[in-house]
């Protein structure tokens, strides 16, 4: 197993957590939860578990593999970075980025922007003939700033919402109030726990 940490939407407090758990079920893929943060959620799980949860979460937005996890204090973090092998997670002539989230206004003295960049010279200094590209690397590094934590690893799937705000009730040819939003509709499907194929009734 492996140690993966996924980056939740902050638009309800349970609803997130559970569907990602709720698919990992559906899925039987086994898992155990390390730690629950604020929009973050680390487990133990085999890393194939991320093709299911990019294929099917409607709440979920980053899937990642732990490289370190500390406090969210920039000395700490370099040193856990400093003790980081990131070329063994580089391929040869692969090119690579940095990208930092916050999550709300966790610690505000940390400097987002200069994380990422003494982050990527962290990465360089460990595989000299890495190339940095912030428009379209072939890796991301990614970290995110919770609460009083730092975590950081490789992305392994983005999820993007953008197909459910394409299919957002008022924008279907004809509207009704009872329609639920993609998004949510999605989710409630999820904590169903279908497997794939199955038959799902829905009561309304």
């Amino acid at each position: 197993m492996s140690r993966l940490f996924f980056l939740l939407s902050g638009e309800h407090s349970t609803l997130p957590v559970s569907e990602l758990f709720s698919i990992l079920e559906a899925e039987k893929k086994a898992f155990k939860l390390a730690e629950k943060l604020d929009q973050v959620v680390r487990i133990e799980a085999d890393v194939d578990c991320v093709a299911s949860i990019k294929r099917r979460a409607a709440m979920v937005r980053r899937c990642c593999l732990e490289l370190f996890a500390c406090k969210a204090e920039y000395m700490e973090i370099l040193d856990k970075a400093s003790e980081t092998p990131f070329e063994d997670y580089l391929l040869e002539n692969e090119s690579m980025v940095v990208r930092i989230r916050r999550v709300k206004n966790s610690a505000p003295t940390l400097d987002r922007l200069k994380l990422e960049r003494d982050l990527g010279a962290a990465v360089v200094n460990r595989k000299r003939d890495v190339k940095v590209d912030l428009r379209n690397p072939d890796k991301t590094f990614f970290g995110v700033i919770t609460g009083n934590r730092f975590v950081f690893g490789v992305s392994l799937a983005e999820i993007l919402g953008g197909e459910f705000a394409s299919r957002n009730p008022m924008k279907k040819p004809f509207f009704h109030p009872t329609g639920l939003p993609a998004k949510l509709a999605r989710c409630m499907v999820n904590l169903a726990r279908p497997k794939e194929n199955d038959l799902l009734v829905d009561p309304f």
